[in-house]
This record gives C-alpha cells, structure tokens and sequence, in this order.
C-alpha cells in the first residue's frame, strides 16, 4: 500500500481503535512507513492543525525518528529550511495537543544536534533570543517561557541519549557547554519570581518546567561555583513546594531534588571541594520538612516519598564526598554540618516502621555505611584513629538500629512471597552493614552484642511468645560479623557459642534454632582454632538433624564445622555418624540434605581408624548398595529413577570426601586385586587380602576403593538399563569422577572395570559427561605406561563412536552435526587437553583416524552454537601449532589445510554468530605462524571465487583483508580487529549504527 497521507491516517486510527491483531498489522507498516524516504514529506501533511492528535502525534514522532535514524537522507541545502519547518510547527503547537508539542521538541533538538557546531554554531542563543515574547505576540508570554523551557530541557537529555560518531560528542557537549551560562540567568531569572502564591496554572507550569530544565543542564556538568544562586532558588522551590498544593501537585519539589543531585553528585564537583562543603550548609535545611512530615500524627497525611527523596539527596551527597566529609571532620569550622549529615543519614536508617510493609526508606542508607568505613580503613593510621573516636557512638548506634530493623516480623504468614523476599534481601543487606560496624567498632561490637544477646535472653525467658524475634536479631547479628571476627578473638566469641547451649529451645519459634545453627556454620573456621567450643555446639546440631525445618540449616552448619574442623572431629566422630545414620534411615530429610550429610559422614570418616570407617560404612552404605540393585530391577520410571539418583548422589558425595590419605603425600600405589561381588558387606578378611597383596609398604588402601568396587556391578547395570536418561548418566559419571580423584593411583586395579562401564555407556548414547569422565581418565593415566594401552583404547573408542555418530553420512553442515553440538563441544574440548598435555597419546594410537577428526572439527566451525565453534576452534589451533613438530599431524593438515581456510572464510563472512569471530582469529594465527607459505596459497584460491565468501565484498577488500591477516603473527590483538571488520564488510553492516553499539560485545 502506497504511503500517503489518506492511506496513514487510516493505518493510524486502525492502530488505536482496533483489535490486537489489526494493532500488529497497522503497527508493521507504520514502521515500515516511518523508515521510507516518503516519510520526510507526509510528516507535514500529517501535522496539519485539522487532523486528529493521534495522527499529530505519529507524524511528530516519525519525524523525530527521521531526524535520529536517517539524517545522512537529508542534504545539507536543506538544513535551512526544515530548520524553518521546525519551529513553525512547534509554535503553531504552541497550545497543544501537549504531548505533540513535547514531541515536536523533542525533534528540534534532534536537529540541533546534528547541526552543531558546523551549521548551526550559535543554535542555543538563536533559540533563547527567538522565543521571547515579543517576537511571538500572539502566544502569552508564559507559553512562549514553557515552550522555551521544554526545548531547552529536552536538548541535554537528547545529547546524552544520543549516539554520535567517536569524533562527534565531543565538539557538540563544547558547544552546549558554552550556552551554559546563558541558559542559567534565565533559569535563574524564572526562578526568583515567586509562583507560591500564584492562582496561574501556566505560571506555576513554567515553574515546575524551570527546574526540570536546571536538573538537565546540570547534568552535562556546569561548574559548582557558578550554581550557587541556582542551589538556593532549588532549594527554596522545596521548601515552596510544601506549603503550595498547587506546586506541590506539580511534583516541583522532587524535580528540584533531582536537580540538586545532579549539581552536587556531577563527577566534576570534586573539583571543588571547598564549594560542596558550602553548598552543604544551604542543603541542611531540609531536614525540616523531615521533621515537620515525621510529627503528621496520621500516617496518611505524611509525605513518604517527599522525605524518601530528601534523604536520597543527603546520601548521594555523601557517598559520592565521602573522602571530603572525613577531611571536614578534622576541620573545626566544618565538623558540625558534616556530624548533621551523618545523622540525618542515620535517621534515615532508623525509619520508623517494619520493612518492607510500613517503609521502604532505611534500605537507601545501607550503601553509604560501607563507603564510609571503607574510606575510613582506607585512611593513614593517624587519621584513622582520629575518625574512629568520632563516629564510634554512630556506628555503635547504627548497630543497636540494625538489630531492630532486621527483627522477623511476628505475623509473616501473611506476607506475599515478593514482600518476604524483600524482606530477605533487606537482612543481607543489614548483615553486611554490620559488618561494617564492626570493622570501626572491632571488640566493641562484640561486647555490644552479647549484651544484647544476654538482655534478649532474659526476656525470653520470661515471655518467649513475644520476645523471639529480638533473639534471632541477636543471633543473626552475630552470624553477620563471623568473616570480620580476629581468629585470635577469645573472649567473646567463647561466651557466645557457650550460650547457644543455654537456648529455651523448646519455647523458641523454630527460626530462631534455624538461625543459631547458621550462626555455628559461619564460624567454623574460628572453631577450628578453638576445638574446645565444639562440645558447645556438637549437640545442638545433632539434635537439629531430627527435624525437618531444623535440616537444611543443620546440615548445612555440620558441613561447614567439618570441612573447617576435621582433624578435631574424632571425639564426636560416633555420635555425629549415629545421629546421620538415624536421620538418614527416618524420613524428614530431603534429597539434598541427604547429599550434604553425606559431606560430613565422609569428613568424619576419613579421621577414624579404616577397621572403624570399614564397620560404619557397612551400617551406613550397605543399605543403598542393597536398594540399588533392588531399584534397578524395575522398569524405568519416576520413582525408580528418583531413588537411584538419591543413592547415586551421596555414593558421589561420600566418595569425594572419605579421603583417609594426604594429598601431599607421595603414595606409593598399593596392587589390590580386582574383586568380584562381595556379597552384601565388605568383611575384614576381604580388606586383610586386598591389602596383602600390596607392595609391601603397610600403607592402608583408601576405604572408597572398597566400596567402589562394590558398586560397580549395580552401576553397570544402571547404565544398561538407563544409557538413555541424560540425568542419571550424569550423576553416574559424577561419582565415578568424584572415586577417581579421590584414588588416583589406587584405582589402577578397578580401571579395566570402570572403563568398560564408560565405553558401554557411550556406545549406547552419547553423553557429555562420558566425554568429561573419559578426559579425567586420560588425564590422569595418559602418561602412565602400564595403563597406556587401556586410554589408548579408551580415545580410540571415543573417537571413533563420535565420529560414526555425529557425522553419520552428511557432510552438509548444520543438519546432522547441529544435533550433536553438546557432545561436540566437549569431545573437541577433550581433544584439545590432550593435545596441550599429552600429545603423544594422540598421536601414538595408530587406529584414530586424524584425518577424520581434523575435517569434523572443520565441519564444526559452521555449527551456530558458540561452545562447539570455540571448542572445534581450540582442538584445530592446538592441532595446528603442533603440526610442525609432529609428522602425522603435519600430513593432515597440508592435506585438509585448505578446506580449513575455505571454511574459515565462510565463517567469517557471515555463516558463523560474530561473538565467535575473536576464536577463529586464532585459528589464522595459528595457521600463518606455522604454515604462513600454504596460508598464503589457500587465501589466494579462495578469494579469487566470485561472490565468495561474500556477494557483499569487493575483490579489492578482499586483497586487502589476506594482506592484513598474513602481516601478522603475534598481534592477536590487530588481527581480531581486521577478522572483526572483515566480517562486518561482508555481512553488510559496515557503518550501521547495529554494528557500532553491538561491537564491545563481539
């Protein structure tokens, strides 16, 4: 349909008074109209006095797009006159439609911008001295004021949105800079007219429309010395605002708040630092309209948000001087306005009511706490002292305001899940606010908080129901400062976790439990050098794996004492295995605390003697060996495979945390004999043989070994019966891959075994984790002679069942090997590491057909799924960089080489995504360092294909593109630069303003 005016109007109206999918139809060609070369003359017609505002409307908005989108359509003879057009169609707007109007401008300042500094050197004094009153007679004067003011506003906000050349923004903000002082006189000028009082909508818009133009310019950066007449008539519109309803409506006062901002948070106010604290003095004030709000008795009738936005403007003072506001402290004429600040901040903390349902102001105030302990610490140890002594009392306070506002509120139930996780998210971030405090308060703090826990505790003991909630406050004030505590602290700390046995539990809601078991988690690395407090704390968390609301934070708090305190463990070992053993064998746990106690089963373990951890593992793991074999009788389904997941998970956890040998150690491998099914325990006259046949050293054979061995056969069962289901796959190589780095050389004997588990899995379906469990294999054994044969075998199978897999009998890229992109991305990711750590491995195993593996990874270059392009890419340059070195290698690629290059190229000219692009050019690199002569000959060939590898790019460019990639080899840097602006040639986005914004991302 041909865009004319009739055809527009009729799109238009079918947009706004249509159903939703006429609205899509109408809406896909407005855009398509709005983009046409026609669009820069129906705009005119379309803006005519006599048609609808929704039709105003779009025109004044295809125009602003024309102006921001397609400016190079217009030629510079032009300028002139539609610079005419333009401000006849905002004066002739100059009554509304209002939101035509702000449009209009909107795209006059469009214009401007694209006019200075060359055509239009002088636009902002041109603009002030054309609409003054008396050039434009038939619009009243405040009209012509507000029209002035809106085109003036939207002029720094268009500047700052816009996206100009890398050349460009810097002559247009000089430009602008220099209108600067012209456009603060008449601000100035318009704010000294009192409009309190005045019954003219229009003055008291003009008003409001003032401010809003200050906070603009002020943001491109006005010198603070020169705003000192403009901070006052800000500050006295706050204060206007809040005894005028008329002004008040207009939000006035918050526009002036966000003005002030701008001025003093510009990052060129520190430039004047003697001004800021001036301009303090002027801001101080405002803390009566705080404290004239706070005394309204009737909730009601308070302006929240005004006083929310009053404290914003203190805080972002503040933090962005709050070096400054130190220095002031040592300066006897300053200290007192920056004491206030400190303390209006600190109100601004102690808001009144419960977060987030009775205010949303105290959270604000968080970030400046950290910035100003942070400048503090940060200070010379002399300073420091000095800063210390004199905000002590406010940290210390702000500590004690903390404890109360991180209460739990008494009815949360009736909270919706976005209020509690507010509420949530406000207590991290209380608890990281006291850690603040504590990095000024030190000891202090502690002192400071047992004696809150000891008050809170004696008002539980005489009315629990209430007082709960002020005992988990304490408790999780203490939880929050565990990372800052010395690990030398040894007199509060040992108080503290004393008390925890002294809990009224059984009156206690069950949070404050759950809360007191986080607290004995977060200092496990403090308990490790103070053994002596875990008899405090062992019982509560045994006691808390009974229950299940009280689990998930007791395994958690066991997990961390155990991973920290190990070696302390031993005298607790019996009854922290029996309380496990219990809770696992009862049926409060869920999955994933049944896995994280098997975390501290293991931990635990591994500190007894092996008869000792040989006997409980029989009690304990038997069992699920048992329900294994069971399970995997059944047909597949939801349940069966819900329980051999669960007992599959802690075998893997169990195996990555019973480690009874010392990683430093160098253990000397101990020849255990494979054995066959070991019935349903492992007996000590079978662990007695194992370890007589060892080499004679005594050393111990690792307890996860046995139990491995017992649970191969389940688990090659497992796999037979569901090599399909990606989850159990996974979670079966997770464990295999958890027992073999905790054996490493221990496992030899149990090789063969888990390999033919490995190969049989992968042979029925490919698997990620397969391939990551294989990698581990010939990492771990590559180098080893007497199990080379086996990883020979194990890279030949993989390599030969992925290939036959994933190429089948298609070589056209994307069909058959797209499907495959998730194992390919991790078998050349595995390639790769063979190749940087063993490459001999890869080389020596006669049956791998290299050349087979080298044109799949060529193949996988055009995939669209990143991770196979940049694993391939990795496999390929590795491939490569050792080629001159390695014959075999070297055959393969000046036999596929150019296939390779062709590929690449097709690549870069627009098949592959472009955030792949930075890999491939390591591939060129690759290929000119060791292959610079056949690169040459390749590129050549290839570019000399017409079209190729891009309709888009001339023979010329693409001369240019071989002469610039066979220059270098060794600036990775420059030659990403040139793949990158290559591919953009070739894609056709050379110059776009896509590619210019989209480039830091590729």
């Amino acid at each position: 349909m041909e865009f004319t005016a009739e055809n527009l109007e009729r799109a238009v109206v079918q947009f706004y008074h249509t159903d939703a999918a006429m609205q899509a139809h109408a809406h896909h060609w407005l855009t398509t109209a709005q983009a046409s070369p026609e669009a820069w003359s129906f705009v005119w017609h379309l803006l005519q006095p006599n048609k609808s505002a929704e039709v105003q409307f779009f025109a004044a908005t295809t125009l602003h797009t024309k102006l921001i989108k397609s400016w190079h359509q217009v030629p510079p003879e032009q300028y002139a006159s539609l610079k005419k057009q333009l401000l006849e169609a905002v004066a002739s707007y100059c009554l509304g439609p209002k939101i035509v109007l702000n449009r209009l401008c909107i795209a006059l300042s469009a214009y401007v911008l694209h006019t200075l500094p060359l055509h239009w050197p002088n636009a902002v004094p041109e603009l002030l001295a054309t609409f003054q009153p008396s050039n434009l007679p038939a619009i009243p004067p405040e009209r012509t004021a507000w029209i002035l003011l809106e085109i003036l506003t939207v002029l720094p906000e268009e500047f700052q949105t816009s996206h100009f050349a890398v050349n460009e923004k810097g002559p247009v903000r000089i430009e602008l800079q220099k209108s600067i002082p012209q456009v603060l006189s008449l601000l100035e000028n318009i704010l000294a007219t009192d409009t309190s009082t005045s019954n003219n909508e229009t003055a008291v818009e003009v008003t409001h429309q003032a401010v809003c133009c200050a906070g603009s310019w002020l943001q491109l950066g006005v010198p603070l010395p020169d705003c000192e007449k403009l901070a006052n008539h800000l500050v006295a519109s706050i204060f206007a605002s809040t005894s005028s309803p008329q002004l008040h409506q207009t939000g006035l006062a918050e526009s002036a708040l966000d003005a002030l901002s701008n001025m003093l948070t510009h990052p060129d106010s520190h430039k004047y630092p003697s001004t800021c604290i001036r301009f303090l003095e002027k801001l101080l004030p405002l803390k009566q309209i705080i404290e004239a709000q706070q005394q309204q008795r009737d909730g009601a009738e308070r302006d929240q948000e005004l006083v929310s936005n009053i404290y914003g403007l203190f805080i972002s003072f503040a933090e962005s001087h709050s070096r400054l506001m130190l220095d002031s402290l040592l300066n006897d004429d300053y200290k007192i306005n920056v004491l206030q600040l400190v303390q209006l901040i600190f109100q601004c903390s102690n808001s009144p009511g419960i977060y987030p349902i009775q205010e949303n102001t105290s959270q604000s105030a968080l970030g400046f706490w950290y910035i100003l302990q942070d400048d503090i610490i940060a200070s010379e140890p002399e300073q420091f002292n000095l800063y210390v002594v004199v905000l002590s009392p406010v940290y210390r306070a702000l500590a004690e305001v903390m404890i109360h506002k991180s209460m739990l509120p008494a009815a949360e139930d009736t909270w919706s899940n976005e209020e509690k996780e507010l509420l949530r998210c406000y207590r991290q971030d209380i608890a990281d606010t006291m850690m603040y405090c504590y990095n000024i308060l030190r000891e202090n703090l502690l002192e400071l908080l047992h004696g809150k826990l000891e008050e809170a505790l004696e008002k539980c003991n005489s009315d629990p129901r209430m007082w709960w909630r002020y005992l988990e406050s304490c408790l999780h004030a203490f939880q929050a400062v565990a990372e800052c505590v010395d690990i030398d602290e040894s007199r509060h700390l040992p108080r503290f976790l004393e008390t925890l046995q002294c809990l009224p539990y059984h009156q206690l809601d069950t949070q404050v439990i759950i809360t007191a078991l986080e607290a004995v988690g977060a200092y496990a690395e403090w308990i490790n050098a103070h053994p002596s407090v875990l008899s405090h704390v062992i019982p509560l968390l045994i006691t808390g794996l009974g229950s299940g609301d009280l689990a998930p934070a007791a395994t958690m708090a066991l997990k961390d004492l155990t991973r920290d305190c190990q070696t302390s463990m031993a005298p607790f070992a019996h009854h922290i295995l029996q309380a496990s053993q219990e809770a696992l064998r009862g049926e409060e746990l869920k999955l994933g605390e049944c896995v994280r106690l098997m975390y501290t089963v293991g931990r635990v373990l591994a500190v007894l003697p092996v008869d000792s951890i040989m006997d409980y593992l029989n009690q304990l793991l038997m069992p699920y060996v048992e329900e294994l074999q069971y399970l995997v009788t059944h047909e597949p389904n939801a349940a069966a495979k819900a329980g051999i997941l669960l007992r599959l998970k802690m075998l893997g956890m169990l195996f990555a945390t019973l480690d009874i040998k010392p990683r430093s150690e160098n253990d000397t491998e101990p020849d255990v004999s494979e054995g066959s099914d070991m019935g349903t325990s492992i007996t000590t006259q079978q662990r007695t043989q194992q370890q007589s046949t060892g080499s004679g050293s005594g050393e111990q054979v690792q307890p996860v070994f046995f139990v491995l061995q017992r649970i191969l056969p389940v688990t090659l069962a497992i796999v037979e019966k569901w090599y399909a289901d990606a989850h159990v796959i996974q979670v079966v190589c997770s464990a295999l891959r958890h027992a073999l780095a905790t054996l490493l050389d221990d496992c030899k004997p149990l090789v063969p075994e888990m390999l033919e588990l490995l190969v049989k899995s992968y042979r029925l379906q490919l698997h990620p984790p397969a391939l990551d469990l294989a990698k581990q294999f010939l990492i771990l054994y590559g180098k080893d002679g007497s199990q080379l044969p086996l990883m020979k075998s194990l890279l030949k199978e993989v390599c030969s069942v992925t290939l036959m897999t994933c190429s089948g009998n298609s070589n056209t890229p994307g069909s058959s090997l797209s499907d495959h992109a998730d194992i390919l991305a991790t078998f050349f990711c595995l390639l790769a590491q063979i190749l940087k750590k063993n490459p001999q491995l890869f080389v020596d195993s006669e049956e791998i057909d290299l050349a087979a593996l080298f044109q799949c990874g060529t193949l996988t270059l055009s995939l669209p799924e990143a991770s196979a392009v940049n694993a391939a890419t990795s496999f390929l340059v590795n491939f490569v960089s050792l080629s001159r070195e390695v014959v075999q290698l070297l055959t393969v690629v000046q036999t596929c080489g150019e296939e390779l290059v062709q590929r690449l190229l097709r690549c870069i000219g627009g098949e592959s995504p472009r955030l792949v692009m930075e890999h491939l050019s390591d591939l060129l690199l690759a290929l000119n360092k060791k292959h610079c002569d056949n690169l040459c000959r390749w590129l050549q060939q290839a570019i000399h294909q017409d079209g190729f590898p891009s309709v888009r790019v001339s023979q010329e460019q693409k001369e240019h593109f071989v002469k610039m990639v066979l220059k270098e080899r060794a600036n990775k840097r420059k030659l990403q630069e040139t793949v990158r602006e290559f591919s953009l040639i070739c894609r056709g986005l050379v110059g776009t303003d896509y590619a210019a914004q989209s480039s830091h991302f590729f």
